[in-house]
């Protein structure tokens, strides 16, 4: 009963550079700057390299999707059709928000590799400056245009 109980857990072995995960808290960059889509596309690749189950890839991608759909809506009922507002804050709360759901599926997974990989603190984690930039400028624009065009949409159809 008093025998401990992570004894006969293996450790896994240690992933090479570019393969590694990321900090899970630098999610909150590419989400305030890029949005939904580009905090769910890296959450999505991290828990690949966290190697979580596909419910969890589900679950990312389910979250994301109704991020994107909440930055239409909440830009639109926040700003009505002004774009500029739209732009610099609407997106980027929904954004910050996602994060937090996607952190709080992610960190289980994340505590599970860190606690199992015999690595230094440097070693332990990739940079996140390449594909974070990547997705703060794609997903962020892709992520614009889809809030500009279902705004553009809900006030042609709401009539406003």
């Amino acid at each position: 009963m008093l025998t401990p109980s992570l004894q006969a857990t293996e450790p896994i072995r240690a992933l090479p550079p570019g393969r590694r995960p990321w900090h899970i808290s630098s999610l909150f960059y590419p989400a305030f700057f890029g949005g939904a889509l580009a905090v769910a596309a890296l959450a999505w690749e991290n828990s690949v390299r966290l190697g979580t189950p596909a419910s969890t890839r589900r679950w990312i991608a389910i979250f994301g999707i109704s991020g994107i759909v909440a930055s239409v809506v909440a830009s639109y009922v926040l700003y009505g059709n002004d774009y500029g507002q739209a732009a610099r804050l609407g997106y980027r709360v929904v954004g910050a928000v996602t994060f937090g759901v996607l952190y709080r599926i992610l960190k289980p997974f994340d505590r599970l590799y860190a606690f199992r990989t015999p690595a230094g603190s440097d070693t332990l984690y990739d940079k996140m400056w390449g594909p974070g930039l990547l997705a703060v400028f794609g997903g962020g624009l892709i992520q614009l245009g889809i809030v500009f065009g279902g705004m553009a949409i809900i006030h042609a159809v709401a009539g406003s």
